[in-house]
């Protein structure tokens, strides 16, 4: 009997986002990482008890990701850092995108419980958001998000007009900001 291959659990999630990022998540299985890794499921259950354990470390390796393409996109203008990165995912990582976003699970909920507050810490430092409350960056926050949600899907699926660059849809994106952000000051004159 041979030396027993050991794989740290940061190779083993590496092998699983390189699956995911061509098969999708729901094609992960202990079987695929271990072909992959020119390994038996052996070492796997080593690090990862199931599937399921394997998955959720997957996501934070995803939302880590997601907060490194934030920060490279740092301008100090939170919506156009957030759908500039949120672009470069979907069409970096389209098909890990699409299923994240355009299917029904739960994966979502941790990336949101995590990313949600930094996003709102971001926004309190930006001088055209200054005096909103919490309540109001959310609701500013989650119509920006159906927005720049919206276009990263068709990015992703390749949907978007064949002669926009990147810098057009930037420019949807601080457009589309700027409608939000008007809008939500006059509902504050208003009341």
């Amino acid at each position: 009997m041979g030396p027993k291959i050991k794989f740290t659990r940061e190779q083993i999630i590496d092998a699983a986002f390189e699956i995911a990022k061509t098969e999708g998540i729901d094609n992960i299985t202990m079987r695929k990482i271990a072909e992959k890794m020119g390994s038996s499921v052996a070492p796997i259950y080593v690090n990862f008890k199931n599937t399921d354990e394997l998955i959720e470390a997957l996501i934070e390796r995803v939302i880590s990701i997601s907060q490194q393409l934030l920060i490279e996109e740092s301008t100090g203008n939170p919506f156009r850092d957030m759908g500039s990165a949120s672009l470069r995912f979907a069409m970096e990582y389209s098909v890990l995108f699409r299923d994240l976003v355009m299917k029904n699970n739960n994966y979502m909920k941790s990336y949101d419980e995590k990313m949600i507050p930094a996003l709102i810490k971001e926004m309190k430092k930006d001088p055209e958001l200054v005096g909103f409350t919490v309540d109001e960056l959310k609701t500013i926050l989650l119509k920006i998000r159906i927005f720049q949600l919206g276009l990263s899907v068709m990015a992703a699926n390749g949907l978007l007009p064949k002669d926009y660059q990147k810098q057009d849809l930037m420019d949807l994106l601080s457009s589309a900001a700027n409608d939000v952000i008007r809008s939500a000051r006059l509902s504050r004159e208003q009341k």
